[in-house]
């Protein structure tokens, strides 16, 4: 007979998965990246230099919206942690909001060439629009890793799988979408933007539908019952106030956030008007995201040697290091600055090995502090960090353009191109030591939580009401 804790879940086994569900699983976020490079990389030059939209007011379209995040995610994470149906919690929302994800993607680059503010007005309702589904679709998908296994070392695995496809879709995005813009515009990027929106939306709901039909949750069985609705939201802020590696984590993935914003923002325009390179724009998005996708299973085969921790702290030093070799870079040459940004792109790769693998564990943590389980509230908040980094720093990047003198398609001056070479260098760097520093106070490596994950099953074991 199987044991319940209080809240109606069972001491479960930490099955080893199979390849197919890896892939399934990684093939997921093929799709969610595909939305989220996109977005993340073109959404601000997008705004500014092909539909006209000023600068501030493009980072406000996506800081606004980004405060409609701080409603969702955490909505979306409680109602998905309260979800019973007969294919499991999450997989039903990947099923649901895949499609009204893609054509909400396609109609955000979809911004009519109008007066400003009818087309700033267009920019922040289609925001809004793909900000939901994409919520309704990320939050269950990236719970899906701590819910189908407990076992540390197997969720290292599902995070270099996610990684790997996640990195793929960084490097279609990277190689096409610039070119194939001006492509399949003919020369107008209004267009091509529209016309690549498109295709990329077809792939992206294909993937998360394929993830959808390959993974599988747990039965009510295999998981003893799962009596009851799941915690109280109380319970749930209980154990979220004790999860003190949640919050650790947390500020690492917000500040770090924050400077890879910044500096993904700028890197555009410092090619373009800096190195006077643009034509290199998709050569240099090429080579960070091949180079993160080569160093993901070095890092993840690493981190069973000496622990997620300390890969982590060599993903920041290594980003520390780049950032700060930008600024005192004596040559300022594209293949200079392409060889630098390449670099650093491996310690890239390593914090985002490092988050995807270490938050799960956050799950049993509060658990284990609390007897509180909500594997989608870790996740959820985990989601409203990213968004709340990139819509923070997208606005602060608008801000700072405008400070700084920039001025969409003419020749800059020499403040603004130095506040270009800031924003990819000094203040990343600044971001990394702060979150080198946070990291080296994190203290759930595989083996304290392998020693939770038996007190929690003794635990239940012990005291099955």
């Amino acid at each position: 007979m199987s044991m319940l804790d209080q809240h109606g879940y069972a001491a479960r086994s930490a099955p080893q998965l199979g390849f197919g569900r890896r892939l399934g699983f990684g093939v997921g976020d093929f799709g969610i990246n595909v939305f989220w490079n996109m977005t993340n990389l073109f959404a601000m030059f997008y705004y500014t230099d092909v539909v006209g939209i000023s600068n501030t007011t493009a980072g406000l379209i996506i800081f606004g919206a980004m405060l409609w995040d701080t409603v969702t995610d955490p909505v979306i994470g409680v109602v998905a942690e309260r979800t019973r149906t007969p294919v499991g919690r999450f997989r039903p929302y990947l099923f649901i909001a895949a499609i009204p994800l893609g054509i909400s993607f396609a109609l955000m680059f979809s911004v009519p060439m109008a007066a400003t503010g009818a087309a700033a007005t267009f920019a922040f309702a289609t925001q809004l629009i793909f900000r939901t589904f994409y919520t309704l679709v990320g939050v269950p998908y990236s719970s899906l890793s701590a819910r189908m296994t407990q076992d540390s070392d197997e969720r290292g695995a599902l995070a270099v799988h996610r990684m790997m496809f996640a990195t793929i879709a960084g490097i279609v995005i990277a190689a096409f979408t610039r070119d194939g813009a001006a492509l399949l515009g003919s020369g107008d990027l209004h267009a091509g933007f529209r016309s690549v929106s498109v295709l990329y939306a077809f792939i992206g709901v294909a993937a998360i539908l394929v993830c959808a039909f390959c993974t599988r949750e747990p039965s009510p069985d295999e998981a003893g019952g799962e009596l009851g609705p799941g915690p109280s939201i109380r319970d749930i802020l209980r154990m979220l106030k004790h999860n003190s590696a949640f919050w650790t984590a947390f500020a690492i993935i917000l500040v770090g956030m924050c400077g890879a914003t910044i500096s993904s923002k700028a890197v555009l325009y410092y090619l373009k008007y800096n190195l006077d390179a643009e034509e290199l724009t998709g050569v240099t998005l090429l080579s960070v995201a091949v180079t993160i996708m080569l160093a993901v299973p070095f890092w993840g085969a690493l981190s069973k040697r000496i622990g997620k921790r300390q890969v982590w702290a060599c993903g920041c030093a290594i980003a520390a290091i780049a950032t700060l070799s930008i600024w005192f870079n004596p040559f300022e040459s594209p293949v200079s600055v392409i060889l630098i940004l390449t670099f650093g792109a491996i310690g890239s790769s390593a914090n985002y090995f490092s988050t995807w693998s270490t938050l799960p564990d956050t799950v049993e943590y509060g658990e284990w502090k609390t007897g509180i389980r909500s594997e989608s509230t870790i996740f959820g908040a985990v989601a409203f960090a990213q968004k709340l980094a990139l819509g923070f720093a997208t606005l602060i990047a608008g801000l700072l353009l405008d400070g700084f003198g920039y001025v969409a398609n003419t020749e800059q001056t020499p403040l603004a191109l130095t506040g270009l070479k800031v924003m990819i260098s000094i203040i990343p760097f600044c971001t990394a030591i702060i979150c080198l520093a946070l990291v080296l106070t994190y203290r759930l490596d595989q083996q304290f939580h392998a020693r939770i994950v038996r007190e929690i099953a003794r635990r239940r074991e012990t005291d099955p009401s």
